[in-house]
Parts: C-alpha cells; sequence; structure tokens
C-alpha cells in the first residue's frame, strides 16, 4: 500500500469515525461540512508530504538501506 494511502487512512478513519459519532445523528448537515473540512486537510496534508512522514512514524515500513562509502586507505 502506498504510503499516502496509508498515511491518509491513518489520520482520516478515525478523524470520520468521530464526527460520525458526535455529528451524523443531531446534524447532518454540519457532519457532512466536517467530513469536507477532513477532506481538505487530507488533501492539504498529502500535497505537503507530511502523509508520508505519517505513515512513517505509525508502521515501520522497510526501506533500502542508504549507500554508504567504504573509507579510501591513507597512503604513506
Amino acid at each position: 500500500m502506498p504510503p499516502v494511502v496509508l498515511g491518509g487512512l491513518i489520520v482520516g478513519v478515525p478523524a470520520l469515525i468521530v464526527a460520525w459519532l458526535l455529528l451524523f445523528n443531531r446534524a447532518r448537515p454540519v457532519f457532512w461540512f466536517a467530513v469536507a473540512l477532513i477532506l481538505v486537510g487530507l488533501g492539504y496534508l498529502g500535497a505537503t508530504g507530511a502523509l508520508v512522514d505519517i505513515a512513517d512514524a505509525v508502521v515501520a515500513r522497510e526501506t533500502a538501506p542508504l549507500p554508504t562509502a567504504e573509507p579510501q586507505p591513507v597512503s604513506p
């Protein structure tokens, strides 16, 4: 799963659950407005690259090791 999608799920699903629990039965138009604001927020986080950082912080993904240079021997 791409890290952007994973980060969006990590942030978006709990936000939608909280909005649904608090607003769906009482104020349905306010719930839909909250959904729109959550989507705008996820779009902003995706555009800035924060969703990838969130996914990396929550889920330990295996990444390729960084290339390292071997030390050169010193000539006398």
